[in-house]
């Protein structure tokens, strides 16, 4: 019997980077700002407040992953350009709040690592297994 190469049908296509992915990384850009401003106006005294202050810090790891799922479900390279252009805006905006700034560029970044190694590299090393 021939064999057949299953690789073929299922290669993705090469690493281009078109405009859509620079509207991501704006609309990336943007949302990572609007969140970091909601952050910085988060009043931070008082017991019942703190909670508040959690749920402010923890919308960064929601806004990031939630959409670059979705995002990376339809074409992989705008889920990059979304995160990176999250990442992006935490470095001017830590002018204006370092800590702020600086905890949504890092944070956006692990994230990223992550989906990167566990969703995208998975999910193409789990697709390459023949099955017989």
């Amino acid at each position: 019997m021939e064999e057949k190469d299953l690789r073929k049908d299922r290669e993705e296509p090469e690493f281009k980077i078109d405009s859509i992915t620079f509207v991501f990384s704006i609309i990336g850009f943007s949302v990572a700002w609007i969140n970091m401003y909601l952050m910085t106006i988060t009043p931070k005294m008082g017991s019942e407040i703190w909670n508040t202050t959690v749920l402010a810090y923890l919308s960064i790891i929601f806004t990031t992953t939630i959409p670059c799922i979705i995002i990376g479900l339809k074409n992989r390279i705008w889920a990059y350009g979304y995160v990176i252009g999250f990442a992006g805006a935490g470095i001017p905006f830590a002018f204006n709040e370092i800590f702020i700034g600086l905890y949504t560029f890092s944070v956006t970044l692990l994230i990223f690592a992550i989906m990167y190694l566990i969703f995208w590299k998975a999910w193409r090393s789990l697709s390459s297994i023949k099955t017989v």
